[in-house]
């Protein structure tokens, strides 16, 4: 069973204990003119933020460390929700303070999908035979609970802040995802890499998993320069377990 604390693009791992591991992922913000985040209510571009979540740590769970992509695509064929794009994950290890900045260029007419900070539990283990057997529900429940120890998620976008998810456990854009399952990528996957869990073969599907987390959809950014911050803190703001500050700079292509 993992458990990963995430914030937008793979900020980091906080260390593995047992059975439980951390995932930090972190922000994004922009600059030239405000963006629109879609509510959770839209159903945006057909998918439920719930359903968003779930294609996000599908994406990121299959991902190569040899290779970590910035921008994912959540492999939808057709239809407006083929343009969505995801910001990738950031690595960063526990009992860390980390500060990122990363820069990507997209086409106009992209809408982002991204983690302002986020965790995910499954039945994973080494050895194999210690794998555990909690129902998607079990899962869910552990996620809330080590939720409930993140004490501070925000994002600004073109230098605005978006509203809402000063409380993070009562945040509107704070979803459980419903369980999904991933595969690990044919080499270098990061259970492997960066939760030492050796055991964990190439190419292995996992079922069931459950995400919980805050997460943004923005509609498409105009052309031009954008940057998006965000900052996420785990335990006591005064003495923070963890802390993730994330700024990405992005380029709209005309």
């Amino acid at each position: 069973m993992k458990n990963q604390f995430t914030l937008t693009k793979i900020t980091f791992w906080p260390g593995l204990k047992s059975a439980l591991a951390g995932l930090l992922l972190l922000g994004i913000a922009a600059s030239a003119s405000p963006a629109e985040v879609l509510p959770p209510s839209s159903l945006p571009y057909g998918y439920s933020y719930e359903e968003w979540s779930a294609k996000f740590w599908q994406w990121t769970l299959g991902q190569s460390t040899n290779h970590y992509e910035s921008l994912g695509n959540p492999g939808i064929c057709s239809g407006p929700a083929s343009r969505v794009r995801f910001l990738g994950p950031s690595i960063v290890g526990g009992d860390a303070i980390h500060i990122e900045t990363n820069h990507i260029t997209i086409p106009a007419g992209t809408p982002l999908f991204f983690s302002i900070f986020s965790l995910w539990q499954d039945n994973g283990n080494c050895p194999l035979s210690a794998f555990t057997t909690f129902t998607g529900e079990q899962l869910a429940a552990f996620d809330e609970q080590s939720w409930s120890a993140t004490t501070e998620t925000s994002c600004t976008i073109d230098g605005i802040a978006v509203e809402g998810m000063e409380e993070p456990t009562n945040s509107v854009y704070h979803v459980i995802s419903p369980p999904f399952t991933y595969t690990t990528a044919e080499k270098d996957n990061v259970l492997v890499a960066a939760f030492g869990a050796t055991c964990i073969p190439g190419d292995f599907s996992i079922y069931p998993a459950v995400g919980d987390g805050v997460y943004l959809m923005l509609a498409p950014l105009k052309p031009g320069k954008h940057t998006i911050h965000t900052v996420a803190v785990v335990g006591p703001l005064s003495a923070p377990l963890a802390k993730s500050d994330k700024t990405i700079d992005i380029t709209v292509d005309p």
